[in-house]
């Protein structure tokens, strides 16, 4: 028979216990503290502790979390482990959202068992073996950076979910994403490992290594993804196509974006000012294949709300046409130009917030698809 302080624990456990599911919100109870042997409430005092790693625990899909402390650390399959209560939510809550746009996409029953909408935490761990172990504390550093590197996988590839139409089990690109998940997971059995009371340092060590090498080819194959799947969705709107941009003293330019197969010729068309670009028309072709980074560049003068878009090349040059009639300007005559160049940038620069967000989405959908 249990004592009866064990029978109280066990119902305050039961009292705090969440079981997460893929289709319900998620809900935190309090913050729990587990010293090694037992789990319990925290109080305030323990809540804010700078000192203490926190946790979540992950069973698998089905699992019931067990109403007793004994087995709670042992049938488990994973950790999420953090800092602060606050970061191992927060990286719940991504996972959670990475393996809900998984299945809406794949197909329910795609993930496998090893879920993470079936968790208990937060949980401040006030006394842990790996503390005490020099060689584990470098393999937990090792996890935290591998960490890291898939949570940055993970957000760079879930926009390719969600921005396009469901491919169901089959499909080509699962096995990309597969990689990521599995990386995810493994991450969170080795969290798991490293807590363990006596941790296998050298075994956990050797897995840290391959997971490394896992998620290096993850984020090798993530071109692959986005060439079939492009992160960003291609704006419904082409405004942007065709605007006037401001050019000082030379007046004003007439942009005309207009796509011509694999590429866009992109027209710009000078007119009034001092007179010194009047007339000028420069052509610019970018190939979709050769589009490098495209970024935002902000404002610099204090009132100026102008937004442009930069599109680099990837290769280190736009082919380029510039043709100038004969200009007249106040203190001489400037000849005829006609000429072929090239850029290693192209500029488009907006007064409409919304029109530059659209031209950006649009050179980066193609250059996903280019490459």
């Amino acid at each position: 028979m249990r004592k009866p302080c064990l029978i109280v624990l066990s119902v305050s456990l039961l009292a705090i216990v969440v079981t997460l599911r893929a289709q319900d919100q998620t809900n935190y109870t309090d913050d729990d503290v587990f010293n090694g042997k037992t789990l319990q409430v925290a109080d305030g005092f323990s809540v804010h502790r700078t000192d203490r790693q926190w946790q979540v625990w992950l069973y698998e899909e089905g699992v019931h979390i067990p109403n007793y402390t004994a087995g709670l650390q042992y049938s488990r399959w994973g950790v999420i482990q953090g800092r602060s209560a606050e970061s191992v939510e927060r990286r719940l809550k991504a996972a959670q959202s990475f393996e809900r746009a998984y299945l809406n996409f794949f197909g329910p029953g795609t993930w496998g068992r090893f879920t993470f909408f079936n968790a208990l935490g937060p949980i401040a761990i006030t006394d842990q073996a790996v503390e005490k172990n020099p060689a584990a504390l470098d393999e937990r550093f090792h996890l935290d950076q591998l960490s890291g590197r898939v949570d940055r996988l993970i957000a760079g590839v879930q926009p390719s979910l969600e921005n396009n139409e469901s491919a169901g089990p089959t499909s080509s690109i699962k096995e990309y994403f597969d990689q990521i998940r599995d990386a995810l997971q493994q991450v969170g059995r080795l969290y798991s490992q490293l807590a363990h009371p006596i941790p296998q340092v050298y075994f956990i060590k050797t897995k840290v290594a391959q997971t490394d090498r896992a998620v290096a080819l993850a984020g090798n194959n993530v071109p692959k993804i986005t060439a079939i799947l492009p992160s960003v969705k291609l704006p419904t709107s082409t405004t942007w196509m065709s605007h006037t941009e401001a050019a000082g003293s030379d007046g004003s330019i007439r942009v005309e974006v207009a796509q011509i197969g694999p590429a866009v010729s992109v027209q710009q068309t000078w007119s009034g000012g001092d007179g010194g670009m009047a007339g000028t028309v420069i052509i610019t072709i970018v190939p979709f294949d050769d589009i490098g980074r495209v970024h935002f560049q902000r404002p610099i003068g204090i009132g100026d709300d102008t937004l442009t878009v930069v599109v680099e090349s990837a290769h280190g040059s736009f082919r380029e046409t510039l043709n100038s009639p004969l200009r007249y300007r106040a203190m001489r005559v400037l000849p005829a130009v006609h000429t072929t160049t090239t850029t290693n940038s192209v500029y488009f620069a907006f007064g409409d917030p919304a029109e530059a967000r659209d031209a950006y989405a649009y050179f980066q959908y193609h250059q996903q698809l280019g490459h």
